[in-house]
């Protein structure tokens, strides 16, 4: 019997062995188990935490982004308001520019003196340069222009000669004495009808200092044909870029044809004048004004 209970040892030993290692399997399974189930819940309690911090920091970047937008919609409107203000601002400094540019420049320079504006005896332009001999037809004979106006017409005239038109001045500044001892000898010569082309003292363009009656060598002071001369055309295609306008041309109301008469009216006026196909005494006073400010620029 001892022995059979011996034999038996081993194995039962090998059984309480086994017993013990699925116990201990079962229990470590257990651990292992609620360990996991610890860290899931450990997991799910940060992911729920972080969703949480995630769903703040959206609400605060959308509650931002609102922000800026209406930030950036009120520096828009700033901007604009700005840019409103900077307007007013150059318009108002354009308008006291034009204003204080109009308030240094004589008034009478653009006004119709034909038989319609009156300079009396005392007016004179207020400043006068002398004309050079090599542009006068009759060397030595003073003549003077106003000086503002000398530059372009010089200019003009040397563009001219550069391209083979030789122009040269024959009469330019008269004053009120002058030109009424000039018409009175018109009307010794040739009566009433003087009227038809010398203009009385106190109407003539030639007292403003900006008027010019051209001639070329060939004629003189004659000044018939000068409608046929090279000058004349030139004149006619070139003179308004320089600023100068024919006073007197064909059909006109005032005076008879005078094709070397040209006055100086600024290069805005003149060029409109001239792409319009206008004659300056047609245009209102008023609108001929608007050009005032800026007869030199």
């Amino acid at each position: 019997m001892k022995e059979k209970i011996k034999k038996l040892m081993p194995d039962k030993v090998i059984l309480s062995a086994c017993i013990a290692l699925i116990l201990t399997s079962f229990i470590y399974d257990g651990y292992i188990f609620y360990k996991m189930r610890d860290l899931n819940i450990s997991l799910e309690n940060q992911v729920a935490t972080y969703k949480q911090a995630l769903s703040i920091t959206q609400n605060n970047l959308f509650k931002v982004r609102g922000e800026k937008d209406a930030i950036l919609t009120i520096l828009g409107a700033e901007r604009q308001n700005n840019s409103y203000i900077q307007s007013q601002i150059q318009d108002i400094t354009s308008t006291v520019g034009q204003l204080q540019k109009l308030s240094q420049t004589d008034v009478e320079l653009l006004k119709k003196y034909s038989k319609v504006y009156f300079l009396n005896e005392n007016y004179v332009p207020p400043r006068l340069s002398a004309i050079e001999d090599r542009y006068l037809n009759i060397k030595n004979k003073p003549l003077e222009i106003l000086s503002d106006i000398y530059p372009k017409l010089k200019l003009m005239l040397d563009d001219a000669k550069a391209q083979g038109v030789d122009i040269q001045i024959l009469s330019a500044y008269r004053s009120f004495s002058t030109q009424a001892g000039l018409k009175s000898a018109y009307k010794v010569t040739y009566g009433y009808g003087a009227n038809k082309f010398s203009a009385d003292q106190g109407y003539s363009e030639h007292q403003l200092g900006t008027t010019i009656d051209f001639t070329t060598p060939k004629i003189g002071s004659v000044l018939t044909g000068f409608e046929k001369t090279d000058a004349y055309k030139w004149l006619t295609a070139n003179a308004y870029k320089y600023g100068f306008i024919l006073s007197y041309p064909k059909n006109n109301t005032y005076y008879i044809y005078e094709p070397w008469h040209w006055r100086f009216v600024g290069v805005t006026l003149a060029t409109r004048l001239h792409d319009q196909n206008l004659n300056f005494y047609d245009v209102s006073q008023r609108d001929i004004d608007q050009y005032l400010a800026n007869i030199f620029d």
